[in-house]
């Protein structure tokens, strides 16, 4: 920089300051989304949500919101952008809608820090898309082949991983719970699982005996239980040995999160009620395991045929 330039700068400052401005307060007005998104995750992000929510805006930051906004000004990002963006996501509506949610909170907290004007959230009165709720679940069948293609992988994948997928299916946890699970969690005399840290918050869950046999089938007893190739660390992602478990049973359209539907659905034609499923999945609100009370349907729908089908050999006898 040359003398004068850095003169005439310096006048500004102090012109600046004789008026009662900061010199040094960065100009909120042209502030970018990507440089937004930094304040948006140090002041409230990694003080309010858990790490998995985080892990998850960041990734909506670097594929869906940085390349299109984030060298934007936040002031000029307008309701014709977003939904301009949101709309070329239709494909992928799940996707879409966490999208703007989370631009929108971002948007919020730009007015409430007085980024931008009150009341100037673009993201206001855009529609998200309607979502289907999933309702897969394996039968038993199914499961039957789930469990021969895990045993023909036995020699070939890490057992850890194997030994994640199986604990999924047999406890019906969300597959962070079981991932980030450690060994101080657990407690065998009582048959407890402590989970410090889940969904809904601390929760504490029973470990049946095919649980516990799983778990004391593992080598290593410290630490992280699902461990990693990497020493110290876990398991993350179980994504691609499930894809090959599936493909060897011949098994379509299933996630790994379907497992925690199938243990709802093995429970509630077991006869339980839906409270008690409630509180085997550790929903904080008994209407998120409402979903699965069309369940109930089969048990009855199967008593009344084998009724009907008494009274008509009766019938037919007489």
């Amino acid at each position: 920089m040359k003398v004068e330039e850095a003169r005439r700068i310096a006048r500004k400052w102090l012109l600046e300051a004789s008026e009662g401005k900061d010199p040094k307060e960065v100009d909120k007005t042209n502030i970018l989304l990507k440089d937004f998104y930094d304040l948006y995750l140090k002041h409230y992000a990694e003080i309010k949500k858990k790490r998995l929510s985080i892990d998850q805006d960041k990734g909506l930051m670097r594929l869906h919101i940085a390349p299109t906004f984030g060298k934007i000004c936040i002031k000029d990002i307008t309701r014709a952008m977003i939904t301009k963006h949101h709309q070329s996501m239709y494909k992928t509506p799940h996707c879409a809608n966490r999208m703007l949610s989370l631009l929108s909170k971002m948007m919020n907290l730009a007015e409430k820090w007085e980024y931008i004007p009150q009341y100037s959230n673009p993201c206001r009165h855009i529609d998200k898309y309607k979502e289907e709720v999933r309702e897969v679940y394996l039968n038993m069948s199914q499961i039957e082949k789930i469990g021969l293609a895990i045993k023909e992988l036995e020699n070939k994948e890490s057992p850890y991983m194997l030994a994640a997928i199986k604990m999924l299916l047999f406890t019906g946890r969300r597959t962070n719970e079981i991932l980030t699970l450690r060994w101080e969690y657990l407690d065998f005399e009582t048959s407890k699982m402590h989970l410090p840290d889940t969904k809904t918050g601390a929760k504490t869950f029973y470990l049946s005996s095919t649980t516990k046999q799983l778990l004391d089938s593992l080598p290593n007893k410290e630490g992280y239980v699902f461990k990693s190739v990497v020493k110290g660390k876990r398991i993350t992602v179980v994504r691609h040995v499930w894809k090959k478990i599936c493909k060897i049973a011949d098994i379509k359209n299933i996630r790994v999160h379907d497992l925690r539907h199938t243990y709802a659905s093995l429970a509630i034609h077991q006869g339980f009620s839906l409270p008690i499923i409630s509180k085997i999945l550790g929903h904080a609100d008994t209407r998120t395991t409402e979903r699965y009370a069309h369940l109930h349907d089969d048990p009855v729908n199967q008593a009344v045929d084998r009724i009907d089908q008494q009274l008509d050999n009766l019938f037919k006898v007489g």
